[in-house]
């Protein structure tokens, strides 16, 4: 089963009404988050080669997700490693795919895959991330818009009701 999570109206990587961000949609698949990416020219860095940088920013949204939708809770990455291992080009379909790895009490720790439609693993991150209080994540939620298909904000965060 796949569960649509929010989406917000600027994010660079989930934001609707971002006109120069990638617009991706996250899914919940049982224990995992994960989105389709398909890069196009203008993403790309050297010689048609996709920029490290778009491919991290995806990766580190998905890893987001994953520990948020995992714990109930928002949270900051405070550290993203990422190895890239097979050069990405225009035009080819991406799957982002990530997990929520431990909780260590202030320090959450998730993993991610970029892959090819072939499933060829392009780049693996890790990253740890620092939970947000009510306070914060009230914030931050004040951005997500209102998606009759995707998931609540108050099933997401339940302790902000």
């Amino acid at each position: 089963m796949s569960t649509l999570l929010p989406y917000t109206r600027n994010c660079f990587v989930c934001g609707a009404h971002n006109p120069h961000g990638l617009q991706l949609k996250f899914h919940r698949v049982g224990d995992e988050v994960r989105a389709e990416f398909t890069p196009q020219p203008h993403h790309a860095g050297f010689r048609g080669i996709i920029h490290g940088g778009i491919l991290s920013a995806v990766l580190d949204e998905a890893l987001f997700w994953a520990a948020a939708s995992a714990t109930k809770r928002s949270c900051l990455a405070v550290e993203l490693n990422v190895r890239f291992v097979k050069k990405v080009t225009a035009g080819e379909k991406l799957t982002v795919v990530a997990a929520f790895v431990a909780d260590r009490g202030r320090l959450w720790e998730t993993r991610a895959e970029l892959r090819k439609a072939d499933g060829t693993v392009c780049a693996r991150a890790t990253a740890k991330h620092m939970p947000m209080g009510a306070e914060e994540t009230k914030f931050v939620v004040e951005d997500f818009l209102t998606d009759p298909v995707a998931l609540a904000t108050n099933e997401l965060f339940p302790g902000l009701r």
